[in-house]
C-alpha cells in the first residue's frame, strides 16, 4: 500500500502538486516491477486525480489514522508520501510499526530526529560535517538574535518539508515579513548565514548496514521571501560531487534507523559542499532520477527496507530537468 496526504488544515497547493507527482512516478515504478498489487490511497480533496493502482480508496483527511488504521489489515507493507511538518511523516510511520508492518521507510523516531533541523545541525556539527553556522532564536527575541547574528540571513522553520517557510532577510523589515510567513508562528526559528552557491540533494538508498549515493541532483530555487522550490536537474555535474556523496552518505549514518529513499540537501560552492538537511522520504528528485537510472526504484526499495540489499552499482544515462509547474493537480480547488 502507498499513498499520501495532509491531517489537517489548508491543502497547499505546491505540497500537493509535488506529493501527488512522487505517488504518481513510484505507482508507475511498482506497476512495472509488478512485484506486489499495490492500494494506493488518495486525500478525497485530489478524488479527480487517477492513479496507476491496483486499487485506490479515498480518504477524508479529517479522519485519516483510523482510516488507514483500518486499511492496515489487509496490506503486508507500506509506503508512506507525507511531509515532515507538524510530525505528520513521524506519526504515520509510528501506524505503520504499530501494526507490524513493513515499513517501505525510515522508522518513526528517525524521521523525528531527521525533521528536527536543529538536532541535525548538533550532529553535523559534532560529527565534522560542514554545514552553515546555525542559531536557534526565540521568536520573542528575534529582533535582537538577528542583529547579533547579522544580515543578510536565512530563516527557517525547526521542522518543514523542501522550501517551506524559509527566507532570506536583508534586513529588519524584511526579517518581520519572513516571520509573519510562518502560521502558526512557532516558538523558536533558526537562523543561517546566507552562501550563495549551488542548491543540490544527494539521493540515496539506505538499509540497516550500508548506505548508497544514487545521484547529485541540482534544485532550482528562487532565493526571496519566501523562498520558492521551482524545479531540478538529474543528474548535476559538478566539480565536488564525490565529496556531496560522501558527506551525504556519512550524514544518514549519524541517525538510525532511516531507510529505503532517503534525501540529503546540500549548498556547493566552487570549494565547499556544505550539508544542510536531511530528507527521510522520497523528494521530487524521484521524478527525474527515475527516468535515467538503470535499476527500477520502487523494487529498490523494497528490497532495501525488506532484504537490506542495496545495488552494487547504479548507472545514469542522460540528463533530464523539470519544472514544479509541470505537477498537475486536476480538480484542485
Amino acid at each position: 500500500m502507498t499513498g499520501g496526504g495532509w491531517q489537517d488544515g489548508e491543502l497547499p497547493h505546491g505540497l500537493a502538486a509535488e506529493g501527488l507527482a512522487m505517488l504518481r512516478a513510484v505507482l508507475d515504478d511498482f506497476q512495472l516491477w509488478g512485484g506486489a498489487r499495490v492500494t494506493a490511497t488518495r486525500d478525497v480533496r485530489l478524488a479527480g486525480c487517477p492513479l496507476a493502482a491496483d486499487g485506490t480508496v479515498d480518504l477524508d483527511h479529517k479522519e485519516y489514522l483510523p482510516a488507514l488504521s483500518r486499511l492496515m489489515d489487509d496490506v503486508d507493507a507500506v509506503l508512506v508520501i507525507a511531509p515532515e511538518s507538524d510530525g505528520v511523516l513521524a506519526r504515520l510511520s509510528a501506524l505503520v510499526e504499530e501494526h507490524g508492518r513493513l515499513l517501505l521507510g525510515s522508522g518513526s523516531k528517525a524521521v523525528s530526529v531527521a525533521g528536527d533541523k536543529w538536532e541535525c545541525f548538533r550532529r553535523f556539527i559534532e560529527n565534522g560535517l560542514p554545514t552553515p553556522h546555525t542559531r536557534r532564536a526565540v521568536c520573542a527575541e528575534l529582533a535582537a538574535a538577528a542583529a547579533e547574528f547579522g544580515f543578510p540571513l536565512v530563516l527557517k522553520p525547526v521542522d518543514g518539508v523542501g522550501c517551506e517557510g524559509v527566507s532570506i532577510a536583508l534586513d529588519p523589515v524584511s526579517l518581520r515579513m519572513a516571520l509573519d510567513l510562518l502560521c502558526p508562528r512557532p516558538e523558536s526559528v533558526l537562523l543561517q548565514p546566507f552562501l550563495s552557491g549551488a542548491h543540490a540533494s544527494v539521493s540515496l538508498l539506505a538499509t540497516e548496514t550500508g548506505v548508497r549515493s544514487l545521484s547529485l541532483n541540482g534544485q532550482e530555487i528562487s532565493v526571496g521571501v519566501p523562498f520558492n522550490y521551482r524545479g531540478g536537474t538529474v543528474p548535476l555535474d559538478h566539480v565536488l560531487r564525490d565529496a556531496a556523496f560522501e558527506y551525504a552518505e556519512k550524514a544518514v549514518t549519524l541517525v538510525p534507523g532511516l531507510r529505503g529513499y532517503v534525501g540529503v540537501d546540500m549548498l556547493l560552492t566552487d570549494k565547499e559542499c556544505y550539508v544542510i538537511e536531511i530528507n527521510p522520504r522520497l523528494t521530487t528528485s524521484y521524478v527525474g532520477l527515475r527516468r535515467i537510472i538503470d535499476i527500477n526504484l520502487a523494487e529498490a526499495i523494497w528490497r532495501a527496507c525488506r532484504d537490506h540489499a542495496l545495488p552494487e552499482k547504479v548507472i545514469l544515462s542522460g540528463r533530464v530537468s523539470f519544472l514544479k509547474e509541470e505537477f498537475c493537480v486536476v480538480g484542485f480547488t
